[in-house]
């Protein structure tokens, strides 16, 4: 979106904190535009952005890079990580390759993660920081990208361990947020649908949520 459409960053994040701390991870299946909407979504709020996948062990990345579907058990210690890492002190993993570029971000105790979280599962495991810590909000956001969107976004995607090949199995493995999840926000991606336009609908509803 460029820069003169996007809304001002409300600044809440720069801000010393005087309410709960935010956590907003971004989910859906690989292609739906996670880092895309979450950078977008961070910078607006003022938020500090985290890439999940760089919480996975290598031997996951070269699993996926194969095109080889990630079991309950491989992605049981990387949510963990995950989880662990956010809503302690954030801070980069070990092999975090922009280690540095983390370092630069704006101070913020408000973070927005990417992360698939195709299960409700792996949704429990993120969201019991925020039922156990009073001052923490845990929040989802679910892109909702029909299938053959996603398949054509994995194809023309360069340089990313995930290809058209995990669509398929992440499809089947997805289950979509339904009753007792009302901390996931639903946004439903057309075919049609311009960046700008989901970037702009997720704000204004993550603004709507947080009451800013």
């Amino acid at each position: 979106m460029p820069s003169s459409q996007r809304d001002a960053p409300t600044g809440i994040g720069k801000r010393e904190q005087s309410g709960p701390r935010w956590i907003w991870f971004i989910t859906g299946p690989t292609a739906c535009g996670k880092t895309t909407v979450a950078k977008s979504l961070a910078e607006s709020l003022g938020f500090m952005f985290v890439e999940g996948d760089d919480y996975h062990p290598q031997a996951n990345l070269d699993k996926m890079s194969r095109n080889e579907p990630l079991t309950d058990a491989d992605r049981a210690a990387w949510l963990q990580a995950l989880r662990e890492h956010q809503e302690a002190q954030p801070s980069p993993p070990p092999h975090f390759e922009s280690a540095r570029a983390f370092s630069r971000a704006a101070p913020s105790p408000h973070l927005v993660v990417t992360c698939s979280a195709l299960k409700r599962q792996y949704r429990d495991v993120l969201r019991t920081g925020g039922q156990h810590t009073r001052d923490l909000r845990v929040r989802f956001v679910f892109l909702d990208v029909p299938e053959d969107v996603l398949r054509e976004r994995a194809r023309q995607r360069r340089g990313h361990f995930a290809g058209e090949g995990l669509v398929g199995s992440q499809m089947e493995a997805l289950e979509r947020p339904g009753e007792g999840e009302g901390d996931v926000l639903v946004v439903k991606v057309g075919r049609e649908a311009e960046v700008e336009e989901t970037e702009a609908e997720v704000l204004r509803r993550v603004r709507a949520e947080m009451g800013v």
